[in-house]
């Protein structure tokens, strides 16, 4: 009896547990996920400062300035940032700022440089500034001991910018899974050989390592390992150690499909094998001490389904991400869907916006074997279990498999 696939998923992240925090460079913090609440250690801005090249005044002095009746007020020095010298602004000067400089005491906002001339050390102002205006005030931003960022934040650019204004040159985050691709067949070939008779180059680990890298953790690639039952085995126990090991072909019914019987003798305990969909039916699922095992299908689009399916929502749970799926999109179809499964079948589709609405489009071409359908897919049309005939303008739900600006 093949499995529900909703079932299968929950089963999966019942078993899969968030990696322990760990402390990583600033530089090195992009995409990953705080383990911890980042508050407010100072400050933001820590002073009052100008927002512009200018004077700071005392807005008392320019009350009856105009341009038929300038003030002049004599400047008493420049203030660059950086300083922290400046004396209180007497009545009747002028201290010249740079942006960022620290207002000086007494002074209650600036002028722009460019509404006033200057003769020797004598600043003519046409007009009486705003109260307050151009000053950026100590706190405004952020306050201290505020929360700035919370745990099970994704840390964008902006986010180390934050970051690094409250000096943490360390990041609590999430460790990321290890993870291992290896990919099995005798038919199989390095990519740097040419092609033989029957064989056909490994695609599989590589692509699975792209997925795995997209997700934001690393991927040991191993490459190939021939249909031999030792060979087999050796390459499983020496990899077992991982957090996640990604098998790619032999889950099947073939008489020379091994894989599932070495793992159960290497003490992998089987969760799950045969799922309800289409394509990646012969889905394996199961795991030993900490290490979780997705044998996926050989065929290139089952292992592409199989992953954004139920490898990439585990590994977002392992890395602290709290939301471990791309959300399922309502668009409108295209074209005709008239293949019925009693499976759940995942469509091949390119995806896209159109003005305040979606629409997808099914690749021509939905055999687990092409590899055109996922090089050129921004989605996957979710068709239910004994779908009746899905016209064109029907809406349907999709998956996206791209951030938006990529549709």
């Amino acid at each position: 009896m093949l499995l529900d696939p909703d079932i299968a998923k929950e089963l999966i992240l019942a078993r899969t547990t968030t990696k322990a925090p760990q402390s990583v460079a600033l530089e090195e913090s992009f995409g990953r996920v705080l383990s911890e609440d980042i508050r407010a250690s100072a400050p933001v801005p820590p002073f009052d400062n100008s927002a512009m090249d200018g004077y700071a005044v005392r807005r008392e002095d320019l009350a009856h300035a105009s341009a038929e009746n300038p003030v002049i007020l004599k400047k008493v020095d420049y203030i660059p940032a950086g300083t922290h010298e400046a004396q209180t602004l007497p009545s009747g000067h002028c201290y010249q700022i740079a942006t960022g400089a620290e207002i000086p005491p007494g002074a209650d906002a600036v002028e722009m440089k460019e509404n006033t001339s200057v003769e020797g050390n004598e600043v003519h102002f046409t007009q009486c500034p705003r109260p307050e205006q151009f000053i950026r005030f100590r706190g405004e931003d952020i306050q201290a001991g505020a929360s700035v960022l919370p745990q099970g934040a994704t840390i964008t650019p902006g986010r180390v910018s934050v970051l690094a204004t409250f000096g943490y040159s360390r990041v609590p985050v999430y460790a990321t899974p290890n993870v291992v691709a290896i990919s099995t067949g005798s038919e199989l070939l390095e990519i740097e050989q040419s092609l033989q008779p029957g064989k056909i180059h490994d695609s599989n680990s590589y692509m699975l390592s792209a997925m795995v890298q997209d997700v934001g953790a690393n991927c040991h690639r191993v490459g190939i390992v021939q249909d031999d039952e030792t060979e087999l085995q050796e390459a499983f126990q020496q990899h077992l150690q991982a957090d996640v090991l990604l098998i790619s072909g032999g889950v099947s019914v073939g008489d020379r499909d091994f894989v599932k019987d070495i793992l159960k003798e290497l003490g992998v305990e089987e969760i799950f094998w045969k799922v309800n969909i289409k394509p990646g039916k012969p889905f394996f699922f199961g795991k030993r001490e900490d290490c979780l095992v997705f044998g996926l299908p050989g065929n290139p689009a089952s292992s592409y389904v199989i992953f954004e399916e139920f490898v990439r929502p585990a590994l977002r749970k392992m890395m602290g991400f709290p939301v471990v799926r791309r959300p399922l999109i309502n668009a409108i179809n295209e074209t005709k869907i008239t293949e019925r499964a009693s499976r759940r079948q995942f469509l091949r589709a390119h995806f896209y916006r159109d003005g305040d609405q979606y629409r997808v489009r099914a690749m021509p071409l939905q055999g687990s074997h092409s590899i055109r359908s996922i090089a050129g897919a921004s989605g996957l049309i979710v068709v239910p279990e004994n779908s009746e005939e899905i016209p064109a303008g029907a809406t349907v739900k999709v998956r996206p498999l791209v951030a938006e600006d990529d549709f």
